[in-house]
């Protein structure tokens, strides 16, 4: 079994499907409702879809909550930092890995107020 598809909530579909497109690699595939809905894919077949949060809905994620990618190593890491940041966004400061099972990475917000983690893989076993 494979965790293959996420949706996300947001106020900014559009906003957002640019950023995982832009950043990302993913490509639209499906848009219904004047920014209600995309459906995105990438290259590994992971399918993300977006949707306009509900009346209903919280107005936010929890804090702690993020949609993290794994870069395969801390040079990578650094360089989708300055990628993200020459566009105008403020992604923050760089942790590198240290003693700890956490690899180098840091997080952006994205439009709609989605928190992204750019890392490399942790270190398991350690």
């Amino acid at each position: 079994m494979h965790l293959k598809h996420l949706n996300l909530a947001t106020s900014d579909v559009p906003g957002l499907a640019a950023f995982f497109e832009r950043f990302f690699g993913f490509r639209r595939h499906i848009e219904r409702g004047s920014g209600a809905f995309t459906l995105l894919r990438n290259d590994d077949d992971f399918v993300l879809t977006l949707m306009k949060a509900g009346k209903r809905d919280p107005a936010s994620y929890p804090e702690t909550f993020h949609v993290g990618f794994y870069l395969d190593d801390a040079a990578a890491v650094r360089s989708k930092r300055d990628q993200l940041a020459a566009a105008g966004l403020s992604p923050g400061d760089i942790e590198e890995a240290g003693r700890t099972v956490r690899g180098t990475h840091f997080y952006c917000t994205a439009p709609g107020n989605v928190v992204v983690e750019i890392a490399t893989p942790p270190k398991l076993g350690v």
